[in-house]
């Protein structure tokens, strides 16, 4: 009812001819309710994508649909973790400070891997997801090419990650990551693999089994050692062992014909620390008595122990300096290249000599002396053959 001058009042009846009221343009849906269709409508993407294989990428099995809406998410605004999220819950966002089963959220690691199968399944990135344990990617496994596991809470490499046979590159890095494992060989074409910023203070020698192999990056761990096993990565172009605690490399280093380049700064590599490294005893009379057994080739096995005879099958290598038999450890001696290798200039290797003779030959030296060039002569040689060679 609306007053005039004329009458005093006037309804809205008298006009309502001119008045344009709009036609309703159907039921409005609330915001949660979207949510709900939404989730209903990946979940079955999800399932087709996924059909023939492990389905465990699906939000939830079918008979979860029967449980009621308010049952299944009885907090508000939690049915989607989003990015503008306030709470973590693992790896999962939230904006309800309540926690949440697992599986009744769509989780970021799930998102990105259900974007990769959409992608072609050639490339995942779970970087920064703040996960302890791999998520299933079974339905990746035979065609991912990259995979980025950095930023999160990984202890050891994940066992689905060793398994990958078209994997070219793995990156790892800033995980508190400790145990590193003792066989890489379900890896055959990983070309790049970055463990940098780790917890890392060991490394086993079955590690070393990546025959493709040509980028590693070790930076920032706690190494002490390098084992000599880094020989066998013949592919290997680059390696990274900045930030660590090595005083030297492996002499069998130098059999790497291929490698161009070792990074080695911010270690324990100056010359003020080569005498602590080295050996300051003589050989174990353990030790001297094997290698009289292995240098006159002596079968022992009918005479020894079966745990001695393991130790002595175990323990039999080649000195660094003569080329001869050594047994165990072996008297340690660092001395570095004069010329630059592997772009590094008095690049300190350790050797491992069989005998008193050949460690004070070599304790002479202050450096290893192999020619000029930018190339060490000394890849793939030995200290026997380069003294054949020079006389």
């Amino acid at each position: 009812v609306v007053s005039t001058q004329s009458t005093g009042l006037l309804h809205v009846q008298d006009v309502i001819d001119e008045v344009c009221i709009p036609e309703a343009t159907g039921q409005r849906v609330p915001n949660r309710q979207k949510l709900i269709e939404m989730r209903a409508v990946i979940r079955e993407a999800l399932v087709e994508t996924t059909e023939g294989s492990d389905q465990s990428l699906a939000l939830s099995s079918t008979q979860e649909m029967d449980t009621p809406v308010d049952m299944m998410y009885p907090y508000s605004k939690s049915v989607f973790c989003g990015g503008l999220s306030k709470f973590f819950q693992g790896e999962a966002r939230s904006n309800s400070p309540f926690f949440i089963p697992e599986e009744q959220m769509l989780t970021v690691s799930k998102a990105a891997i259900f974007n990769a199968l959409k992608e072609g399944g050639r490339k995942l990135s779970l970087r920064a997801h703040f996960i302890a344990t791999m998520p299933d990617i079974t339905p990746l496994s035979l065609t991912l090419v990259e995979l980025n596991l950095s930023f999160n809470n990984l202890r050891v490499i994940p066992t689905q990650a060793l398994h990958l046979p078209n994997l070219i590159i793995l990156s790892l890095r800033n995980n508190p990551i400790m145990q590193l494992p003792t066989d890489m060989s379900g890896l055959p074409r990983l070309a790049e693999l970055n463990l940098s910023f780790c917890l890392i203070h060991h490394i086993p020698d079955g590690f070393f089994s990546l025959p493709a192999i040509e980028e590693l990056n070790l930076s920032y761990n706690h190494l002490t050692k390098l084992p000599s096993t880094v020989s066998n990565l013949v592919t290997m172009t680059s390696l990274n062992l900045d930030g660590n605690q090595l005083s030297s490399l492996p002499f069998p280093i130098m059999t790497l014909s291929k490698l161009q380049s070792i990074r080695i700064k911010n270690n324990f590599t100056s010359q003020s620390f080569w005498s602590e490294y080295s050996s300051k005893g003589p050989l174990s009379l353990k030790d001297m008595c094997a290698k009289v057994i292995a240098d006159n080739e002596i079968q022992y096995h009918p005479y020894c122990s079966d745990e001695l005879s393991h130790w002595m099958d175990r323990s039999i290598s080649s000195c660094d300096c003569c080329g001869g038999v050594l047994v165990g450890q072996g008297l340690i001696l660092v001395r570095s290249v004069m010329d630059r290798t592997f772009g590094v200039r008095n690049l300190p290797l350790s050797l491992r000599s069989c005998s008193l003779s050949c460690f004070y030959e070599y304790r002479k030296m202050k450096n290893l002396d192999v020619g000029d060039g930018s190339q060490s002569s000394l890849h793939g040689v030995t200290l026997q053959q380069l003294n054949a060679t020079e006389n």
